[in-house]
């Protein structure tokens, strides 16, 4: 952390003196650390009471070696300084190491802040060395919209009472062998992991609490988690509570799930409707279609994502195509069952047992000669995914591994085709870089020996910011014993699973016909544009779509009886209704009521991508009256996001009570009841592959204002 940075953490969390001349010791070690961590070598200095760790020699081109006898540690891997591929033993005597002088013994993978003498170890308020092992900055892709991992801003001291440091053993890499400096990554983040749950507890006993997310107060030590949630939009069953690294979140009340399985029942139970037999193929244009995806509504959603898969398999099916999706099992939903079927894989040098839950979601009942139809929804149960948010855990390249390896052995496993499972004449629609692997690993195991001759793999790109970068791990760490097209996932110095996608499926498509050609582009191919220009011929944009049913302004549940008080329902061809949705608009979200007024509402996730900086800019001039506008407008803004996008709206909306509503958080009711209501629909969007807003907005008679973008 900057000095500023510190200072005002020091300042904020009141840490008591004695704590604060060791945070300023860190601070000074850490300076000497920075300033020499240019280059790849490392060495061990002492000096007196105090050790330093530093890193110095070598070159962009050759990683200097390290010493047979020293610890290596893991550097950071970027595009001028490449990845330090082995740590050979170097015979070159300014790279050494070093011992350190008198009996200050300092290990390569530490850093001793501070040994008291005998004689003054009486007067210290702590008694034990702190030790802090070595973290190399990991390197993001610059245009990668991905989460940074919250670092520690300040090293509080070790006390007997009530904490006691713990002991960490030097992490060792032999010479010459890379499999061993793998397995020191892992052991080094899992100290990392240990050692940050010892410093929120340290807090804890003084009482010091902040919120994670706050912009000043960085508290926890702990990796971030990108937000999502598991079930119906329920923010209460998907962010979890406040605890510390290594406690266990405690389980949401009962009431909260009885509530979101009810809701989602009720989804589902609208999907079933009679359907028009027009709809249906003829037999011979029938097939057997699985969606794989990390997400499927109403079970589980993050996104956008969840929506289509959800959507796509519902329309499908009541064409007449038998449809299977595959997706973790987030949580035990009610009415899935298990099947029974158990399948074990080998992923990253550890057997991980599956099991099939299964879930019959019927979208057309029986009738007329005809069977019902529906959705054959399966789940892959482990325990790695029955953990509080979907991504940005330490070990998502193995959870999603695995779910790749599942959904290839699904339709032979799950028995839900009359009776018998799907067999592999099938259609893979694949989404996104969660299953990026699916492609390789049919291509690389089942074909190669007879298996799914017929089977063809649809990939689709649902957002290339996202590509799913991970270290590169071995063929074997996979379950690719041979390796074959494992150098179809390499991009600059890692892996990314959206490549493999791109490489490796029979067709690709984009969520937009304009979507597709943006990615052929430097701009917006996010560096994997050659991939995708290598696959033009077999590369296609098919935009998404949108549930007419459920967004239909003419039969909307949020705007009937049961949730405004008197049915406002409108159409085209009588829209008077939709002034009175403004007007109970206007009412529940504390503005003036005057039908004339014009609302602009926004909806969207408050991060850089869709823009919301733009409208925050706006805001003062958009409310005030000057030349251009008159501020005879109210706006409305929901979505979950950054903080400070999330303050910087609560604070326009402080200063212009009853003109602006900042609504952090979602509820597919408002969502409705905003669109409904709203005369304008904002997307200032700076990259979007699809979007669905803006169909919702259009057949609810709200024009919607856009950024010239991909699918807008």
């Amino acid at each position: 952390a900057g000095g500023g940075g510190s200072n005002s953490i020091l300042q904020s969390s009141r840490i008591p003196s004695n704590m604060m001349r060791t945070v300023v010791l860190f601070l000074a070690v850490t300076t000497d650390l920075l300033c020499s961590a240019s280059n790849a070598g490392v060495s061990l200095r002492s000096s007196g009471r105090f050790a330093s760790l530093r890193l110095r020699g070598g070159s962009s081109q050759t990683p200097t070696p390290f010493s047979a006898n020293s610890a290596a540690l893991p550097l950071s891997q970027n595009a001028e300084n490449p990845a330090v591929d082995s740590y050979a033993a170097s015979s070159a005597a300014e790279d050494e190491y070093e011992e350190p002088v008198g009996d200050n013994i300092v290990k390569a993978d530490q850093i001793l802040f501070e040994e008291p003498s005998p004689d003054a170890a009486a007067n210290q308020r702590f008694t034990a060395p702190v030790t802090v092992p070595f973290i190399a900055p990991v390197t993001a892709p610059v245009t990668a919209p991905v989460t940074a991992p919250v670092t520690a801003s300040f090293v509080a001291p070790a006390f007997t009472p009530p904490f006691t440091a713990p002991v960490t053993a030097p992490v060792t890499a032999p010479a010459d062998d890379d499999d061993d400096v793998v397995q020191a990554n892992d052991q080094l983040e899992k100290q990392v992991s240990e050692l940050a749950a010892s410093y929120d507890k340290l807090a804890k006993s003084y009482g010091i609490k902040g919120k994670p997310q706050a912009p000043q107060v960085a508290m926890s030590f702990a990796p971030t988690r990108t937000a999502s949630y598991s079930n119906l939009n329920e923010v209460a069953l998907t962010h979890a509570p406040e605890s510390y690294e290594g406690e266990v979140p405690p389980a949401p009340p009962q009431e909260l799930v009885d509530a979101a399985n009810a809701k989602m029942a009720q989804k589902l139970t609208q999907d079933s409707q009679m359907g028009e037999t027009s709809q249906l193929l003829p037999p011979e244009e029938r097939m057997k279609i699985i969606i794989v995806a990390s997400e499927v509504a109403p079970f589980s959603k993050s996104g956008g994502l969840a929506d289509v898969s959800d959507k796509l398999g519902v329309a499908l099916s009541r064409m007449g195509h038998k449809v299977m999706t595959v997706a973790p099992l987030y949580w035990r939903y009610d009415g899935v069952e298990g099947t029974g079927k158990t399948k074990e894989f080998e992923v990253m040098k550890c057997k991980y047992r599956i099991e099939y839950f299964h879930k019959w979601h019927e979208t057309v009942p029986a009738g007329n000669g005809f069977p019902a139809q529906g959705i054959d929804h399966v789940f892959v149960q482990q325990g790695c995914y029955e953990r509080w948010g979907m991504y940005g855990h330490n070990d998502d390249l193995m959870r999603f591994a695995l779910l790749s390896w599942a959904a290839l052995e699904a339709p032979f496993s799950v028995e839900c085709d009359d009776g018998k499972a799907y067999g592999d004449d099938v259609v893979f629609l694949v989404n996104d870089w969660m299953v990026g692997l699916l492609p390789l690993i049919m291509t690389s195991h089942y074909r190669r020996y007879g298996c799914y001759e017929k089977a063809r793999t649809v990939f689709d790109i649902h957002n290339m910011g996202y590509c799913g970068n991970f270290k590169i791990p071995e063929p074997r760490d996979l379950g690719l014993p041979d390796g074959t097209f494992f150098d179809k996932l390499f991009h600059a110095n890692q892996i990314k699973l959206l490549k493999g996608g791109i490489e490796m499926a029979d067709r690709v498509v984009t969520v937009s016909p304009s979507y597709k050609e943006e990615i052929l582009t430097p701009e917006g191919g996010f560096g994997l544009h050659d991939a995708c220009r290598g696959r033009h011929p077999h590369l296609d944009g098919v935009l998404n779509g949108i549930d007419t049913i459920e967004w239909n302004p003419e039969t909307d549940q949020y705007l009937g009886k049961a949730f405004q008080g008197f049915d406002n329902y409108f159409s085209a061809a009588d829209p008077s209704n939709k002034v009175s949705c403004k007007l109970h608009l206007q009412a529940s979200m504390h503005l003036q009521e005057h039908k004339d007024i014009p609302i602009i509402c926004f909806i969207g996730r408050l991060a850089h991508q869709k823009g919301i900086d733009v409208l925050c800019d706006v805001l003062d001039w958009l409310m005030t009256e000057n030349s251009g506008v008159t501020g005879w407008v109210q706006v409305i803004c929901m979505g979950t996001g950054t903080d400070e996008y999330a303050n910087q709206l609560r604070n326009a909306a402080g200063r212009y009570h009853g003109k602006i509503v900042a609504h952090i958080g979602f509820t597919p009711e408002l969502e409705h009841k905003i669109i409904a209501g709203s005369d304008i629909l904002l997307m200032p969007s700076r990259y979007e592959p699809c979007g669905l807003p803006q169909m919702y907005a259009q057949h609810y008679g709200t024009i919607p204002v856009v950024h010239a973008t991909g699918g807008l």
